[in-house]
């Protein structure tokens, strides 16, 4: 064994036991404080300071990267505890480890291993540059008297087929600028737009369209004419239900019969009482696929018999208020047409097909466990999610145990967990993707957000419907919310960015980091995005910005203080590149919640982000000598449909 050389470390023991004044304590962990990166876990009433997946004890001190403690030698521990440098590595001896430097020229570097670049993340533009140039401000877009900015991630398009851009803003009213901010229609209201806009020509008509959810249980489509935004014929229709009118915080589209037709899928905060999900033809009519019996839309209904949610497998379908961007579309199993997934407030997760009715998890698997209906089959949301893989398997499987319950063991809440659809293993069959909050204790307490990965319903894997895809039987786990973050919607993208042949994970959570996670279920690295600041982050774009073919990620942070706000663009491998604070004005909110934007506005080959603020702005920045050779996630839910299908899930 060779010699390691050791930095400065500044963390306290990694392991530990604590007793009250008289010897003892009911919680071994009350009192103690674990090294950044771990967790206090009661063993044997013991506590033992556990470290984060992802990273390592080093010598019984601190938590490290699991690139930073290879088997070999020079071994720069103060590199690794940097957490904004830990992915700098090198090759010593053919060994990579954690000093300043950098791979070989056809590899890099991720979490301090080298990887080679055999499979590029997407194809080089005209003319790389080495190093990606600051973001150069252009212009502020004013928008008077449309208040707040949410969740809406702005779109530009060219709406009219003349070769320019349209930049699509929406607030509490819906703005159209040409590509030099000069405004060119606008439809307002006094109702909130929530999620991001769809941008679409739904009927393949020539003619673009601009659909809205809004507050007040409203979805608006506007068409593009002579100009203008007008009315769509057919619109507004109204998600009312059961006598409440709930805001629609969740909107996405997609051709889900392929009828060359394009469907809009709007979620709203509905309780338990009435529907939260619809599904619209473009005329405004609800959607009904031929040869079915019953009405397909809305859900849940309170039908019985075929297609009836009220007696489904016994015990029915109930659902509770989907609060953030809760809709993701894609295909999850072996028929031609595309599934609809939703996450709710009471602990679910459902996939619906496109005639209503809800995916049946792995029957070899899921049954019901006591009551009327034990042994009968549970649909996708049917039950419950927990945190923990045992839990699952004794309650839903085996049919032994503990009742499971917040009071013992964290359960999935997946009030505002944005699903989407991604192939992460390269099988050819997509699974479904979300990160819901795992949740504790009466009343209940978030602790962290956890990634899970489940499968879809395909014959050739045995039919493992929504079984954890393997591999992520054991959940990745975020830190302990920040206080004062503001409610954190931890979208995630799908992507290459460290050039092999699958996919990462990106999302930001309200610990204050932006995270990625490999396809392995590893976290790669995670960016500090807060700084000891109380602030939240956007959902993450992703995209090359000096045309090398390796993509980099921006996104932007938000808070209650007027300097809350930034702009951050980080490498692949979640190195700070640039970090550009944003123009402020006096509010509860400041900075940016909505996903950046990152297109050619104006039509010069390079790039310009767009950002849509709290503080009722469109805030436009260029990229010098950036191309558009790579958007991989270049918008809010991967594409102007919303509907979260990026550029690794599986089309039929």
């Amino acid at each position: 064994m060779r010699s390691v050389r050791i930095g400065m470390v500044v963390l306290i023991a990694g392991m530990a036991s604590c007793s009250g004044d008289d010897g003892w304590q009911p919680d071994p962990c009350q009192g103690v404080t674990c090294p950044s990166h771990s967790s206090c876990q009661n063993q044997g009433g013991t506590a033992v300071c556990t470290c984060d997946g992802g990273w390592v004890m080093w010598q019984d001190t601190a938590c490290i990267p699991t690139g930073c403690s290879p088997e070999c030698d020079e071994v720069d521990v103060g590199e690794c505890l940097d957490a904004t440098n830990f992915s700098v590595c090198r090759l010593v001896d053919d060994c990579p480890t954690m000093v300043a430097g950098e791979c070989p020229s056809d590899q890099h570097c991720v979490n301090g291993n080298c990887f080679h670049n055999e499979v590029p993340t997407c194809d080089a533009g005209t003319n790389p540059s080495a190093d990606v140039a600051e973001p150069v401000y252009v212009r502020q877009v004013t928008a008077p008297q449309v208040w707040t900015g949410w969740w809406s991630s702005p779109a530009v398009v060219d709406l009219d087929g003349d070769g320019a851009k349209e930049i699509i803003g929406a607030f509490y009213t819906v703005v159209v600028w040409d590509a030099e901010g000069n405004e060119l229609s606008r439809i307002s209201h006094d109702e909130r737009v929530y999620a991001p806009v769809v941008v679409a020509d739904l009927e393949n008509d020539g003619i673009m369209e601009i659909a809205v959810g809004r507050s007040g249980a409203w979805v608006d489509v506007y068409e593009w004419r002579d100009g203008g935004l007008v009315d769509k014929a057919g619109w507004p229709q109204s998600t009312c239900a059961a006598g409440n009118c709930s805001e629609v915080r969740g909107l996405a589209a997609a051709d889900i019969d392929h009828d060359s037709n394009i469907e809009i899928v709007a979620t709203n905060t509905q309780g338990n009482d009435g529907p939260q999900v619809y599904v619209f033809n473009p005329d405004g009519t609800m959607f009904q696929p031929a040869g079915i019996s019953w009405p397909a839309w809305p859900r849940y209904n309170v039908l019985t018999g075929d297609g009836g949610d009220a007696d489904a497998n016994g015990i029915g379908h109930h659902g509770f208020g989907c609060y953030g961007l809760n809709v993701g579309i894609g295909d999850i199993n072996d028929d031609d047409d595309l599934e609809i997934i939703v996450t709710y407030d009471n602990h679910h997760i459902n996939a619906f097909r496109n005639d209503g009715t809800s995916i049946t998890s792995d029957t070899s698997y899921f049954s019901q466990r006591g009551g009327d209906y034990d042994g009968l089959p549970l649909d996708w949301g049917q039950f419950i999610r927990y945190i923990d893989p045992q839990v699952e398997d004794d309650h839903y499987h085996l049919h032994i145990g503990e009742w499971p319950g917040p009071s013992w063991t964290y359960w999935a809440q997946w009030t505002h967990s944005p699903p989407i659809v991604l192939d992460i293993d390269g099988d050819g069959n997509n699974e479904v993707a979300g990160l819901p909050n795992a949740e504790i204790n009466s009343p209940y307490e978030t602790h962290f957000h956890a990634l899970m990965v489940l499968d879809g319903d395909y014959a050739t894997e045995g039919n493992r419907s929504a079984r954890r895809t393997p591999g992520w039987e054991t959940l990745p786990q975020t830190g302990m919310p920040i206080d004062g973050a503001g409610g954190v919607v931890p979208a995630p993208a799908a992507v290459n960015i460290i050039g092999d042949e699958l996919p990462e994970i990106v999302a930001p959570d309200a610990d204050g980091h932006l995270y990625a996670w490999g396809p392995d279920a590893t976290q790669l690295w995670a960016y500090d995005y807060a700084q000891g600041l109380q602030v939240g982050a956007s959902e993450a774009a992703v995209v090359d910005l000096n045309a090398d073919g390796q993509p980099e990620i921006i996104f932007g942070t938000y808070g209650a203080a007027e300097d809350a706000g930034r702009l951050i663009i980080l490498s692949s491998s979640g190195q700070l590149l640039h970090e550009l604070p944003l123009t402020q004005s006096s509010g509860s909110i400041n900075g940016l919640l909505a996903a950046p934007t990152v297109v050619d506005v104006d039509g010069d080959g390079t790039l310009e982000i767009v950002l849509l603020t709290a503080n009722d702005q469109i805030h436009i920045y260029n990229v010098p000598g950036s191309e558009e050779n790579c958007l991989l996630w270049p918008t809010g839910r991967a594409n102007y449909l919303r509907n979260g299908m990026g550029p690794h899930a599986i089309r039929p």
